[in-house]
């Protein structure tokens, strides 16, 4: 999924700083999903969806799992994926419900205007 998605991003023109963050988020999304939607040795299914209009992308992440707690390693530094997701996407919404978990990720590709005080 990675890989189809950094062809996607290239595809679209995105490049440097915002292409990085874009696949970085988009790719801790997923391995979110890989650590806590599903029980360990159960598979399960994920949805990676990416759209592009002229003034932004949005990436949804979905998954149809239950929150799992990961499993305890004292070697691995751990519960940092969302914050890294908050600090690279310029919008990001959790969507946890009963059935699976939505991440949706934007980046906008121009800046609001500004509004005139005068």
């Amino acid at each position: 999924m990675r890989n189809a998605l950094a062809d996607w991003i290239s595809a679209h023109g995105l490049t440097g700083v915002l292409a990085h963050d874009v696949e970085l988020a988009t790719y801790e999304a997923l391995i979110n999903t890989a650590s806590h939607a599903y029980s360990a040795g159960v598979a399960g299914t994920v949805e990676l969806h990416a759209h592009h209009q002229d003034d932004l992308i949005r990436i949804t992440v979905t998954d149809h799992g239950r929150w799992q707690p990961p499993t305890t390693d004292p070697g691995q530094l751990r519960g940092r994926g969302l914050t890294l997701i908050r600090a690279l996407a310029d919008h990001t919404i959790l969507a946890p419900t009963d059935v699976g978990t939505t991440v949706t990720m934007t980046w906008y590709l121009t800046l609001p205007e500004t509004l005139d005080t005068s």
